[in-house]
């Protein structure tokens, strides 16, 4: 009886499992428990964990949750995914205690802190897939966490911090069994490139890009046996290639472009006949493209450019059939380019040539390729575009900004780049006229030009817009007056530097999705509509140099995201606008006709860092309330978009532009009086203060030694007395300094920036006496014996000397240029933006042909 109910039991045990699986029903056992104990641990780590994983609930069963994948048979945890799912907070690694966990993928989050709160004997998981890059704001002080994984094969800690992790070489060779390293961008600073061997008998793969290394080549890469792709890119790496280099029989990725390797390109270069990605641009590299290269039969990505190399492009280049993607570039390359130099390139998809090169083609050459990207910035194309870029119809990106091109064949040519998602045809000096013209691109660059007539119009797939430094004629309203309909994506547009005249329209409805508008220097008449108030992300309004006249009754303060606004250089009158968003940061509006006191709602824009007042009509004191605007107080510097603009500093009027770092208030050129209140003196972040040509009285207050970081200070032309405060000299930045035209008194402070200063900073001061001036000063009952007096004292040769005193200006621009660029926004498509108008535009041509690999890769 018994063993017939066992027989029945299986039976009915067996039917249960297939109609289960018949039915299409997954069957496994319930989450182990320690699993989910060491999951709820990392749980606890994340920031608002309720919203970010509300599937991970204790009334579920673990393997259920979001990211958590269990073998079906064991019910272990064997995988966790969660990438790119916007979690913060802490990577708790009790995670590697999860005993058969073999994959972990935490990338693409915004994690900022990691633990290890387990102890040395623990059990941990074999674990082989670990990926936890793209946490920015990750810092991570020691790898000897890892030590335990003994079964790695791939880890990818890239855009992690590590700076601090000098050992980093040391650990990563515990991991004999790692098949893929990628350390891209993690601040290191030590590639140990006197060690001769690492334990890296496996590796295939080794990113260490964007890093801080600035040595040699280390020695032991060469003896990396197995390895086939190689990222050093985007370092500091030194010295010429060396031939050790041919050891790696096995390698297909060599990408050491972006560092400041020298010497010459050698021949035996060639020898690798399995490379098929080779990237040497932008390095120091001299002489000539080694005919070698031609070679590489495998080849399917070359790049190479150097502002030193010479001659010209090898034919031989023209053999590489498998060649997909090929940039060239250097200013010092020059020569002539035939047929031949493109014979058997049939594979070939982008070509960038960032070079002088002419070109020597039949006036009927049809190509082997059909391109997806071409640029030829800075080649001699011209005069008229070429017949032989018409054959191509594949055409995603076509730049070829100055290429000496002058006449288009109007008709041909705007059917052909209608379907082109990016077109630049910046710097030529292309004539033809567009009142009639569509234009449907994406993104389109034609300025530098003369294109003549009334502006274009434009088609709802128009994103970036750059028409400026042309000839346009006539009004804007044709433009901004033509409804797109709700599909308008206009983010980016520049028509300043023209000739466009007439009123501004009331149709800014239609665009309210920009968020760049540059219409600055055209001759614009009238007030503003109103309906320019209705922005909702516009970041950047610049109106200066036009007629605009008027009250500036516009209250921007709903378009949160503004932050610079330039509308100087017109004629707008009433009181200075006050109706500003709060994340304001550059407001210029000198060169009005604004009146009235400074309006203390200024003192509430806590973001402003540069305010220009300058050569209004403005009266009244300075409010104290100054003081409280913390981005030029004391608040920590940060970053924005690069703004342009021209700004009086240091004497004379220079082109800046500015990622945010700059600190700068005018209030020059007004008719403010009453003493200068102490609170300026306080605002300790300002590299440039003007307040010259008021009627400022009184003295200056010993708090001005606090502002360490003045660069310009400029207080002439005022009423100002008594002596020079001695903490003057303690602002060691101090580069330019005009106290001319006041009733200063005693002895100037001695300090060394000072002395060196020019002596007619200080003239118009009859009873100020000391070097730089000529006047000796004498110890007795308060007066001043003159040796020889200052000759020299009026206001027009003061100003004609004073725009030959700005010390450091070259040292200042290049600073800010170069620096600022490493605190741009992160705002994806913002920032593409800005890139595009920032220069890179060999890199533009290779985004449609790459994007898909590149997401790939990673």
């Amino acid at each position: 009886m018994s063993s017939q109910l066992s027989i029945f039991l299986l039976w009915l045990l067996y039917a249960t499992m297939f109609h289960r699986a018949a039915s299409g029903t997954s069957f496994h056992l319930v989450c182990n428990e320690k699993d989910r104990s060491a999951l709820q641990i990392f749980k606890l780590g994340v920031v608002n964990h309720s919203n970010k994983l509300p599937s991970w609930s204790s009334q579920q069963d673990c393997c259920s949750w979001k990211g958590v994948h269990c073998d079906n048979n064991t019910g272990r945890v064997t995988r966790l995914d969660l990438k790119q799912q916007y979690l913060e907070g802490e990577i708790n690694l009790s995670l590697f205690q999860i005993q058969f966990l073999s994959y972990l993928d935490l990338s693409l989050n915004g994690f900022t802190s990691l633990s290890a709160p387990f102890d040395a004997h623990a059990s941990f998981s074999d674990v082989q897939f670990l990926d936890l890059s793209f946490n920015d704001d990750l810092h991570v002080d020691n790898l000897l966490w890892l030590n335990q994984l003994s079964s790695l094969k791939y880890l990818n800690l890239s855009e992690i911090n590590l700076q601090n992790e000098s050992n980093w070489l040391q650990s990563m060779q515990l991991h004999p069994s790692l098949l893929e390293l990628r350390l891209a961008s993690c601040h290191l600073t030590n590639i140990s490139p006197s060690i001769k061997f690492v334990n890296f008998s496996s590796l295939l793969s080794l990113d260490l890009s964007g890093n801080l290394f600035d040595s040699e080549l280390p020695y032991w890469l060469f003896n990396l046996t197995t390895i086939s792709n190689i990222d050093l890119s985007f370092n500091f790496l030194k010295g010429s290639l060396p031939k050790s280099l041919l050891s790696l029989g096995n390698l297909k990725s060599l990408r050491l472009h972006d560092n400041e390797i020298n010497g010459s390109i050698p021949e035996w270069l060639g020898q690798h006949e399995h490379l098929q990605y080779l990237g040497l641009s932008d390095n120091m590299f001299v002489g000539s493209i080694p005919s070698s290269i031609g070679n590489l039969s495998s080849l399917v990505d070359l790049s190479i450019s150097s502002r030193s190399l010479n001659g010209n492009l090898p034919t031989s280049l023209g053999q590489l059939f498998n060649l997909k993607s090929l940039f060239i570039g250097g200013e010092s390359l020059s020569g002539v380019l035939h047929e031949n130099h493109f014979s058997n390139l049939s594979n070939l998809e982008a070509l960038v040539l960032n070079a002088p090169f002419s070109f020597d083609l039949a006036s009927d050459w049809i190509p082997p390729f059909q391109l997806e990207g071409i640029s030829l910035s800075n080649a001699k194309l011209g005069p008229k575009f070429p017949e032989w870029l018409y054959t191509q119809h594949s055409l995603v990106y076509l730049e070829v900004p100055n290429s000496s091109i002058s006449s288009i064949n109007g008709d041909q040519f705007w059917r052909f780049v209608a379907n082109i998602t990016q077109l630049n045809l910046s710097k030529n000096n292309i004539s033809a006229d567009l009142t009639n013209i569509t234009l449907n691109s994406q993104l389109i660059f034609m300025d530098h030009n003369n294109f003549t007539g009334g502006l274009p119009h434009i088609s709802a797939n128009v994103i970036y817009l750059d028409l400026s430094r042309n000839s346009f004629y006539g009004p804007i309203a044709p433009l901004f007056c033509h409804k797109l309909g709700s599909q308008n994506n206009l983010d980016y547009l520049d028509i300043s530097f023209n000739l466009l005249t007439g009123g501004v329209p009331d149709c800014w409805e239609y665009w309210k999705g920009l968020s760049f508008l540059f219409m600055e220097s055209n001759m614009l008449t009238g007030e503003l509509p109103p309906s320019m108030a209705t922005f909702i992300d516009l970041i950047a309004l610049d109106l200066h140099n036009n007629s605009l006249s008027g009250h500036f009754s516009l209250d921007l303060s709903n378009i949160t995201n503004l932050e610079f606004i330039n509308i100087k250089q017109n004629n707008f009158s009433g009181t200075v606008p006050t109706k500003m968003p709060r994340a304001m940061e550059v407001m210029l509006l000198g060169s009005n006709q604004f009146e009235g006191n400074i309006p203390t709602q200024l003192c509430n824009l806590s973001s402003l860092i540069q305010l220009d007042l300058f050569h209004n009509n403005l009266s009244g004191p300075i409010p104290p309330c100054i003081s409280d605007i913390p981005s030029m107080g004391g608040a920590q510097r940060t970053s924005h978009y690069p703004f342009e603009f021209n700004l009086y500093n240091k004497g004379q009027e220079l082109q800046y532009e500015d990622y945010g770092l700059l600190r700068t208030l005018d209030l020059s050129s007004n008719n403010l009086s009453g003493e200068i209140p102490s609170q300026v003196f306080s605002l300790v972040q300002l590299q440039s203060l003007n307040l010259s040509r008021n009627h400022f009285t009184g003295k200056i207050s010993r708090e001005i030694g606090s502002m360490k970081n003045l660069e310009s200070l400029d207080l002439s032309s005022n009423e100002l007395y008594g002596e020079i405060p001695g903490s003057i000299s303690s602002i060691s930045f101090l580069s330019f300094l005009n106290m001319s035209y006041n009733d200063f008194t005693g002895q100037i402070p001695v300090g060394t920036q000072l002395q060196s200063l020019n002596a007619s900073s200080f003239a118009g001061n009859p009873r100020l006496c000391g070097a730089p001036l000529q006047i000796n000063c004498t110890q007795g009952s308060g007066s001043v014996e003159v040796s020889m007096q200052y000759a020299g004292s009026n206001d027009d040769a003061f100003e004609t000397e004073s725009l030959y005193l700005g010390t450091g200006v070259g040292f200042a621009v290049g600073f800010w240029g170069l620096w600022g660029s490493l605190f741009l926004n992160r705002t994806w498509r913002r920032v593409y933006i800005r890139f595009l108008n920032y220069g890179a535009h060999k890199l533009h041509v290779f985004v449609a042909v790459k994007l898909k690999a590149l997401v790939a890769h990673h």
